[in-house]
């Protein structure tokens, strides 16, 4: 079933410019593990190549769940004072106003916080910063909203961790504030709030067997709330009202961790399982399911793919208002009718996008900026919301860390950033606001936002360039090569075990070698290519699926230029209940 040996990196390039490379097992490891396990030879193999290193580590991420992943929330510093503070509002009828951010992570958290505190009967004020007027993080006019809502506290969601000054100005207007965060401290010193609950603080050790420091700001959300919830339970604040489910949440918890693309291991892992094993999701989802005539979310593609990227449109095009509506309302029709509307936001999304990307393609190639170490596009009046998707549509293209940037009449640029392993974006955007290159700027190691002077544009695009360091070889990391097409299904079976995949936990890759290519045709709307292959002498035909074909024209014009070649093929396997077992093409070569 599996052809091992014979291969090794080579330079040899693809029809979409990468490198091969057919990754090695130590195989006295790998036969050890699987004495102890009992797993399969591929199994083992596929978890050896995401760095797992003995039986131990295997066991536990293969059954991990909820209560044995889970750490305890006090651990996290802050998380008390959070907590204190919060019931000292609702005991005393205090006014709450959560503010939180307009990404999936963020729509996600604030309805954790604004479901579970109406649950209790508190009736927290809610807002959502617009991207286009009030920018990235805690703002002035979030501030001013919680003015004029006379608040005694603001919760600040998936922000605030490097917002010193904002949170100074609610001290100075005698508003308190809870920040609930995951990204990275860029300032030496915290805001003066009254808890500043980050995982990713400076001075947050990892808490043992938890991977917190990989929670999105939902994740943190979710410990506070269980945190929170034993508090009130101590208090016996429950005698007169139900006690809420937490469980009911952990959908919600779910959608944000896979769209902000956390690493799937520990909690995390255990998050989504329990999600896609129980799925309880609010009203709001289940609406976007219908206008997707998706049934059941039985993957996490169902839900970073389709659901994800719909709720994202709001903030990207439009309110992202419209996007914690939906997930607060309980009245099915209006539900239905606000899923419609996303669904509508996100077709004028995907329009933007392919605009916005043209022109910046066109950049890159009449100035050549391919040949960058980091490689920085911008343009004037590009949407805001779109420029992250195109960034990272460039780092996808040349594997280097990209920028794009918008900019306005007034000269002042607004910038995203998609990186690639090795290049901290976090760290580099520190060093570039101590240079006075950027306005601001911040975010994780592989994606990050920032705001910068039209004429500071040629000396960051070579303060890139000049510090950007490593080998960027755009390689694709394949598992194993299969001699037999007709194991697909029985490996499609074996792999079941290790679902579900994401970050950290990457699909499997696999290659079919020496195929002939027996039929072709594109799907009914043109996005995407149906292939069918038979091995070199023949046999049985295998169905495999070139998604996204106008972002993949190089590999399609090899095809039809090279029709009656044998081809490597390189992908993953999907089964689906209704069509079976086919091969996802991820790309290909003449062999």
């Amino acid at each position: 079933m599996l052809n091992r040996g014979k291969h090794c990196s080579c330079m040899v390039k693809s029809f979409s410019d990468k490198v091969w490379d057919f990754l090695k097992c130590d195989e006295e490891k790998l036969q050890e593990i699987k004495t102890r396990t009992g797993l399969t030879d591929l199994v083992v193999r596929i978890l050896v190549n995401r760095g797992f290193s003995n039986s131990s580590e295997i066991d536990s991420f293969l059954n991990c769940k909820l209560k044995n992943t889970i750490p305890e929330p006090s651990l996290l510093l802050d998380m008390d004072k959070g907590v204190r503070r919060i019931v000292e509002a609702i005991l005393k009828k205090q006014n709450i106003t959560v503010i939180g951010d307009y990404d999936v992570d963020g729509i996600t958290s604030t309805y954790l916080v604004v479901k579970y505190l109406t649950t209790l009967g508190v009736c927290p004020r809610h807002y959502i910063p617009n991207r286009f007027t009030d920018g990235y993080g805690l703002s002035e006019n979030s501030l001013n909203i919680a003015v004029q809502n006379k608040s005694d506290l603001i919760i600040v969601l998936d922000s605030g961790i490097n917002s010193i000054e904002e949170i100074e100005k609610a001290n100075n207007a005698g508003i308190d504030s809870v920040i609930i965060d995951h990204h990275v401290q860029l300032s030496k010193t915290l805001p003066n709030a009254v808890a500043v609950i980050n995982p990713n603080r400076r001075d947050q050790t990892e808490v043992p067997n938890s991977r917190v420091k990989c929670l999105c700001a939902a994740g943190v959300v979710f410990l506070f709330l269980i945190a929170l919830q034993r508090e009130l339970r101590n208090m016996s604040f429950f005698k007169e009202i139900p006690e809420p489910n937490l469980l009911e949440f952990v959908g919600t918890v779910a959608l944000g961790t896979l769209c902000d693309v956390m690493e799937l291991r520990g909690m995390n892992r255990a998050i989504v399982k329990f999600a896609l094993a129980n799925e309880r999701y609010p009203l709001g989802i289940e609406s976007l399911m219908s206008e997707f005539k998706i049934d059941k979310i039985t993957t996490p593609e169902n839900l970073s793919f389709f659901i994800g990227p719909t709720i994202n449109a709001a903030g990207r095009v439009g309110d992202p208002s419209i996007a914690l509506n939906l997930l607060l309302e309980e009245n099915r029709e209006k539900s239905q009718k606000i899923a419609s509307t996303l669904l509508k936001l996100n077709e004028q999304r995907k329009e933007l996008e392919k605009r916005i990307t043209a022109e910046a393609f066109q950049l890159i190639n009449e100035k050549k900026l391919f040949e960058n170490r980091g490689i920085c596009v911008f343009g004037d009046d590009w949407t805001e919301g779109i420029i992250g998707i195109v960034a990272g549509r460039v780092k996808d293209k040349f594997n280097k860390p990209s920028f794009a940037i918008s900019f306005k009449e007034d000269g002042i640029g607004k910038g995203s950033a998609r990186s690639v392993p090795g290049v901290h974006l976090g760290e580099f955007f520190e060093k570039a606001r101590e240079k006075n290159l950027i306005i601001d700027g911040g975010g994780h190691a592989l994606a990050g936002g920032f705001t910068i002077l039209r004429d500071k544009i040629e000396e960051f695009s070579k303060f890139a360039n000049s510090n950007i360091s490593g080998e960027f070889v755009n390689c694709l990391r394949i598992d194993c090569a299969l001699s037999n097409m007709s194991d697909l299904a029985q490996i499609s079976n074996e792999i079941k075990s290790l679902e579900p995949f994401g970050k950290g936990i990457e699909k499997p890759v696999f290659c079919l070698e020496r195929v002939r290519i027996t039929g072709m045709q594109r799907t009914a709307n043109g996005d995407h290519l149906m292939l069918f292959f038979s091995g070199e002498l023949g046999g049985d035909s295998v169905k495999a699926l070139l998604f996204g074909i106008n972002s993949k024209l190089q590999i399609v014009k090899a095809i039809e230029s090279n029709r009656d070649a044998l081809f490597d093929a390189a992908g993953y396997i999907s089964f689906h209940e209704k069509y079976g077992v086919s091969f996802i093409i991820e790309d290909m070569r003449t062999s």
